[in-house]
């Protein structure tokens, strides 16, 4: 894993995977024109000024204009995206936790929070990334969370085509295709989810100004460790916060990482209480996370996204 800080040149991470930590954090604030980022370049720059693909990475002026999803009903569902990009070895609960992770990350950024349709059953149309005409058999959800019909058959041709020589051997695949046991988890954590972000206004701030004044990034700019992603929220002076602070963790690893916050030392940081419950659907951070108060160290398990509050 990565300690930031503490890296030799060989073994910094490569460019674009800093770039998509930037990316992430960009719209977990809402992708604001104005919200101050330190940068990977070291820099601390408003996101109208972080390039996306040529174009401003910020944009919009308030919370209010953005809709953040990981997931539509254009292109493939975040299950087929994960399909094609995953090693073909990883296991089938850890497809569901890399979900979860997308949703968590939706469920985190500031703005409006869209879910679609079945994204947190694993939805699959079969790897189809253009299902406006494709029918129920590509289109179909199981509320009976049994199945996600992944490997039904091959995608209509007319968009598909192109891609079949490598669909056929993903949608062949059974290993990738999850059992009811994941389905139900991504489901379940689905639901916590929805509550971590009820649970305080934090998550949904109304006013850009408010956002740069309660949101910031640790773990951020130069030396940072890309792989886990952490946004700290600041309920000071807000009447129904809930929460005087929230702390949460992205790790996208396959293994647990540790990040050190000296800022957070001495903290009385817990779990959320959706998390540290026994009934939470991941049992990971209340089981296998810690948190170091006397130098303010995190271990966040892998592929976990996790929610500290000072209560």
């Amino acid at each position: 894993m990565y300690a930031p800080n503490a890296m030799a040149d060989a073994d910094r991470p490569c460019d674009d995977l800093l770039q998509a930590a930037d990316m992430v954090r960009v719209g977990l604030a809402g992708t604001l024109r104005d919200y101050p980022l330190d940068a990977r370049d070291g820099r601390t720059k408003p996101l109208r000024e972080i390039d996306y693909k040529g174009q401003p990475a910020g944009y919009a002026s308030q919370p209010g204009e953005v809709v953040n999803y990981v997931e539509n009903h254009d292109n493939q569902t975040l299950f087929d995206v994960n399909a094609f990009k995953l090693p073909r070895d990883t296991s089938s609960m850890d497809r569901a936790r890399v979900q979860v992770l997308g949703m968590a990350v939706t469920a985190f950024s500031q703005g409006v929070a869209y879910f679609h349709a079945g994204v947190e059953t694993l939805r699959s149309k079969s790897l189809d990334r253009n299902s406006f005409d494709s029918g129920d058999w590509f289109n179909r959800l199981d509320w009976t969370y049994r199945d996600n019909h992944f490997g039904t058959g091959l995608p209509p041709a007319g968009d598909n085509a192109d891609n079949w020589p490598l669909m056929r051997p993903l949608l062949a695949d059974a290993s990738i295709r999850p059992g009811q046991a994941g389905i139900a988890f991504a489901r379940d954590a689905f639901l916590d989810l929805l509550r971590i972000r009820a649970s305080s206004p934090l998550f949904r701030l109304a006013d850009a100004e408010d956002v740069k004044r309660r949101l910031r990034f640790p773990n951020s700019g130069v030396g940072q460790n890309p792989l886990v992603v952490a946004g700290h929220l600041d309920g000071a002076g807000l009447a129904d916060a809930g929460f005087r602070e929230v702390l949460y963790f992205v790790n996208v690893s396959p293994e647990p990482q540790r990040l050190t916050l000296p800022e957070e030392a001495g903290k009385r940081w817990r779990l959320h209480p959706v998390q540290r419950s026994p009934q939470a659907a991941d049992e990971r951070p209340r089981r296998q996370g810690r948190y170091q108060a006397r130098h303010g160290r995190f271990t966040v398990p892998a592929r976990t996204a996790a929610v500290y509050v000072l209560e």
